[in-house]
């Protein structure tokens, strides 16, 4: 049994601002590279961020501020965009992803359902997935509505999404291979998961969840400073069960 939480427990440490959550974890895994901002001469990150928040009437989370205005992350190809480079979904699709509004091969008209549309339309994008197809973490302002599909790869059956008590939006995934199901960040009542939680699914995704991908066919992974230390027992065949962690929802990589 390998735990992994040796290089997993700063992210989860509550009494700390999340930056330094970030910057710890990255010292210790060294599987995150942490920059100072990298901002064009004379802009500040507050500067850029308020721009954005006049242009999209929205008020960006806290947490998202700190991290994104305190360092520039990368993982691996993948990086969460600077400050200034921040725009909605939609933008990131048409301008940079090669996606059209209308016509052409890959026309978003067509691609997506109107309120897939219009949720890329007043979401912020700010992480990029570069790997196997261009994927995002995005935030929607508006949150969800009442029993909307989750899309959570492997879990069937559920409620749907339930509207937070506190209305802070919704974070979710989204990818070229399902671009017209985004997948919502919800906690195990199917609520909003909150900007902490999401921002730190990123690393949770791209880099726990690699670096605990078992060695051998007999090694059992857990991490016990996860607050949800999930494990699933799935069976390859008759009298054949197997035990994966699914603590970090990412189904390219554990499940």
């Amino acid at each position: 049994m390998r735990d992994m939480a040796p290089i997993s427990a700063p992210l989860y440490d509550a009494s700390r601002p999340l930056i330094e959550r970030v910057r710890t974890f990255a010292e210790l895994s060294g599987l995150v590279d942490v920059d100072m901002p990298r901002l064009p001469p004379g802009t500040t990150a507050e500067a850029a961020f308020q721009q954005l928040e006049k242009r999209l009437n929205v008020h960006l989370p806290a947490p998202l501020r700190q991290l994104l205005g305190g360092a520039d992350i990368q993982i691996d190809v993948s990086f969460f965009r600077p400050p200034q480079d921040l725009g909605t979904v939609s933008e990131l699709l048409l301008k940079d992803w090669g996606y059209t509004a209308s016509g052409g091969k890959y026309p978003l008209d067509v691609l997506l359902p109107e309120t897939v549309r219009a949720r890329y339309d007043r979401s912020v994008a700010v992480f990029v997935e570069v790997g196997d197809g261009l994927g995002a973490l995005a935030w929607d302002p508006v949150g969800v509505s009442p029993q909307e599909p989750p899309n959570s790869w492997g879990d069937k059956g559920n409620p749907g999404a339930q509207p937070a008590t506190s209305d802070e939006g919704v974070w979710y995934w989204l990818h070229q291979e399902h671009i017209g199901e985004p997948e919502l960040l919800l906690d195990d009542d199917y609520r909003p998961r909150n900007a902490e939680a999401a921002l730190t699914n990123a690393f949770q995704r791209f880099t726990l969840s690699q670096a605990s991908y078992p060695e051998t066919d007999d090694e059992l992974v857990v991490d016990t400073a996860h607050p949800r230390n999930l494990l699933q027992l799935n069976f390859d065949g008759p009298k054949k069960p197997q035990l994966w962690l699914r603590s970090y929802d990412y189904h390219y990589s554990l499940y």
